[in-house]
C-alpha cells in the first residue's frame, strides 16, 4: 500500500482558487453567464454555482471534494454556492498569511519545518472553536439586527429584494421581468390570503418542478398558472368530477400486485397435489381481489384522482375507470415529492393499508394546454 501523501496549504489554495477563477466571471449583478459544451455538442449557459461548478470535469479528488462540499451546502441552503467558494478561498490565503509570518519568526530560531507542521493544525483548531462557541453570538449581533420584516404593501421594496436576487443567478434581460412576475404572485397571494401575516418559504429541493418550459415561446411569454403541473396526461378517461374538493392519492407501486418484482426469481413446486397451473390460477384470482379490495377502500374514502409513479396494468386501468376514478401514471419523482411535500399526504407503497393519511384534498385537477402539449 503506497504511503499516504500529506496535503500542503499551497496546493490546496491552488486548488480552491482554480474554481475561485471559474465562479468569478458570474458573480454578483455584474457577473455573466457561463457557456459550457457538453460532450453531445448541447450547450448550456447558467449563471447557478452549483451548476457551473458540478458540470466541471475534475481529475484530483481535492477538488471533487470540494465540490461535493458545495453542493450538499446548497442542498441544505438552497443558495450560496459562490459564495461558498470564494470565502473558502478568503479564508485559505488569510491561513497561508498567518503562517508565513509564523515562518519569518520561526526562521530565526531554525525550526521552520516544525513550525510549517504545527501552524496549519492550529489555525483549524481556532476555527473549530470559533465556529462552535462565537459564530452564533456573531451572527446574532453582527446579521440578525439588519433582518426584517417586509409588508406585503411595499412592493417598491420588493422589487429590489427580487431584482437583486434574480441579477445573480439570471441574465439582465430576463431579470426585470422576473421580478415583477415574481411582485405578481406575492400579489396574488396576499388578496387570497385570510391570515394577517404570511411568511415565504423557499423550496431548496424540486424547485425545477415548478416550472413548465414550452417550446417556442420567449422568456417574456412566462405567466403564472395556479396549482402545480403534472406534465402527464391521463391515462384513464377524465371524468367530470362536481365533488370539491377533489381527493387524491399517491401510489408509488403497482396498485395491483404483481407476480414476479425487479430481481425476483419464480420458484414453482410441485407435490401434494400443487401444479403450476394451479399456483398461477390461485395467484390470479388473489390479485384481482386485492385490486378490488383497494379501489373500494379508495372509493370509501372519496378518492377520484390517482397519481402513480409507475405504469400501472390494464387491470388497474379498468378497475379504475368503472370506479369513475382519474388516474394519472409515470409520474416523475421530482413530481410526486413536491406534491407530497405540499399536500402533506402520504403515498402509498407496497403492501400498506390505506387510511385517511393517504388521502390528499386538492382545489382542482384539470388538463391544461401548453404549447403543443397537454
Amino acid at each position: 500500500m503506497p504511503p499516504s501523501e500529506r496535503l500542503r496549504l499551497e496546493h490546496v489554495l491552488e486548488m480552491v482558487s482554480a474554481l475561485e477563477a471559474v465562479i468569478l466571471r458570474s458573480f454578483g449583478p455584474e457577473g455573466g453567464q457561463v457557456l459550457f459544451t457538453r460532450n453531445t455538442g448541447q450547450a448550456m449557459l447558467s449563471r447557478s454555482g452549483t451548476r457551473i461548478l458540478s458540470a466541471l470535469h475534475l481529475e484530483h479528488p481535492l477538488a471533487r471534494m470540494v465540490v461535493e462540499c458545495v453542493w450538499k451546502h446548497s442542498r441544505a441552503t438552497g443558495d450560496g454556492s459562490k459564495t461558498f467558494i470564494l470565502l473558502l478561498a478568503s479564508l485559505l490565503r488569510m491561513i497561508s498569511k498567518a503562517i508565513s509570518r509564523e515562518l519569518g519568526a520561526s526562521h530565526t530560531y531554525g525550526f521552520t519545518e516544525a513550525a510549517r507542521a504545527a501552524a496549519a493544525p492550529h489555525l483549524a483548531n481556532k476555527l473549530l472553536e470559533l465556529a462552535s462557541s462565537d459564530l452564533d453570538d456573531l451572527v446574532a449581533v453582527n446579521v440578525v439586527p439588519y433582518g426584517f420584516c417586509l409588508s406585503l404593501e411595499d412592493f417598491t421594496t420588493h422589487r429590489l429584494l427580487l431584482a437583486s436576487f434574480f441579477h445573480t443567478r439570471v441574465s439582465h434581460v430576463h431579470c426585470s421581468y422576473l421580478s415583477e412576475l415574481t411582485c405578481e404572485m406575492l400579489n396574488r397571494w396576499k388578496h387570497k390570503s385570510d391570515l394577517p401575516c404570511i411568511s415565504l418559504q423557499f423550496l431548496s429541493d424540486n424547485f425545477p418542478a415548478l416550472h413548465t418550459p414550452v417550446s417556442g415561446f420567449p422568456v417574456s411569454s412566462s405567466r403564472l398558472i395556479e396549482g402545480q403541473v403534472i406534465h402527464r396526461d391521463f391515462a384513464t378517461p377524465r371524468l367530470p368530477n362536481k365533488q370539491q374538493p377533489v381527493k387524491a392519492a399517491v401510489f408509488t407501486d403497482y396498485i395491483k400486485p404483481v407476480l414476479l418484482g425487479p430481481g425476483d426469481v419464480l420458484k414453482v413446486g410441485y407435490g401434494g397435489g400443487v401444479t403450476e397451473q394451479n399456483t398461477m390460477v390461485h395467484f390470479s384470482a388473489w390479485t384481482e381481489r386485492s385490486l378490488g379490495s383497494v379501489i373500494a377502500k379508495l372509493q370509501s374514502l372519496g378518492v377520484s384522482l390517482l397519481l402513480s409513479a409507475v405504469k400501472q396494468s390494464d387491470a388497474a386501468l379498468a378497475v379504475a375507470t368503472q370506479a369513475h376514478m382519474s388516474l394519472v401514471e409515470c409520474v416523475s419523482e421530482e413530481e410526486l415529492s413536491l406534491f407530497v411535500q405540499l399536500s402533506g399526504v402520504t403515498p402509498v407503497s407496497r403492501g400498506c393499508t390505506i387510511q385517511a393519511e393517504h388521502v390528499a384534498a386538492l382545489t382542482f385537477c384539470r388538463p391544461i394546454l401548453l404549447g403543443a402539449h397537454r
